[in-house]
């Protein structure tokens, strides 16, 4: 029995020993981290260390134990966003960003945005991504998801491929590092047959105004998101596809440290 017991225990240290290593990784380079599960009257925190603090405004609200993760922030579809006025202090000057961000829409088919670093006026001209109820680029798309970059070398943009737009939780991630195209994935999964992909822009972020959260470049005739957003994560560097997979698994080891010291001692009883 004494064991078998110790052989568990030795599987549990090497399993929470990788999850430390993962924690670790997916806090390397993070800039803004709005998990979204509490709120300060209006004001919700910004889990990164960096104090990078967002405002929730107009009819958004916070969503107690609706999102993937604990609480979330309901959009209604209306003139409602999460700001951050401070965001071009963080999001201008990068040669790499990553964003990250768990979405659960009530329609599909609409032009209603996600993330956007600017007051919306009906260009794709910052950075951020939307869905896209169809695309420009010929041939064209329906139903996908739109991103786009403002840098130093150019403004490109990214339309996916069709039919990614759900009505249900979606994990959504954006990528750009100087001189590579956009990147999307889904879920974990890289779209690697795009409707359209702009050619590499060389240089860093540009022109960002603001952190707006619940809005793109469609949203400039008081629409929003309509749906929740979780999860929030920004990054200063393109995060490897391990770490994208792991985040799209909805479970993060966060408390590694406390389930390890906790079962350690109902192992210790069971051995002594």
């Amino acid at each position: 029995m004494r064991n078998q017991l110790t052989l568990t225990l030795f599987i549990l240290i090497i399993a929470v020993s990788f999850c430390s290593i993962t924690v670790a990784s997916l806090q390397n380079g993070l800039i803004v981290y709005y998990p979204f599960d509490e709120a300060n009257g209006q004001n919700v925190s910004d889990k990164s260390g960096n104090n990078n603090d967002a405002e929730i405004m107009g009819s958004a609200k916070l969503a107690p134990n609706e999102g993937k993760i604990d609480g979330a922030i309901r959009f209604d579809g209306a003139e409602g966003s999460v700001v951050d006025d401070n965001g071009p202090d963080y999001l201008n000057g990068l040669d790499a960003i990553t964003i990250s961000v768990w979405v659960k829409s009530d329609t599909a088919g609409n032009d209603r945005g996600i993330i956007f670093a600017k007051d919306p006026d009906g260009g794709d001209n910052s950075i951020g991504f939307r869905y896209d109820s169809a695309s420009w680029s010929v041939p064209g798309g329906t139903n996908l998801i739109k991103a786009s970059l403002s840098s130093s070398g150019g403004a490109p943009s990214m339309e996916g491929k069709s039919d990614v737009q759900s009505t249900e939780w979606q994990h959504l991630v954006l990528t750009w590092s100087s001189g590579e195209q956009l990147a999307l994935y889904y879920d974990g999964e890289l779209d690697d047959d795009p409707t359209h992909n702009a050619a590499a822009a060389v240089g860093t972020t540009a022109s960002a105004t603001k952190l707006l959260i619940g809005k793109g470049a469609k949203d400039n005739n008081g629409t929003s998101w309509a749906g929740l957003i979780d999860e929030v994560r920004i990054y200063d560097r393109v995060l490897t596809e391990n770490e994208i997979a792991e985040l799209a698994t909805g479970v993060l080891p966060v408390e590694a440290k406390g389930k390890l010291t906790t079962t350690w001692g109902n192992i210790k009883d069971k051995i002594y």
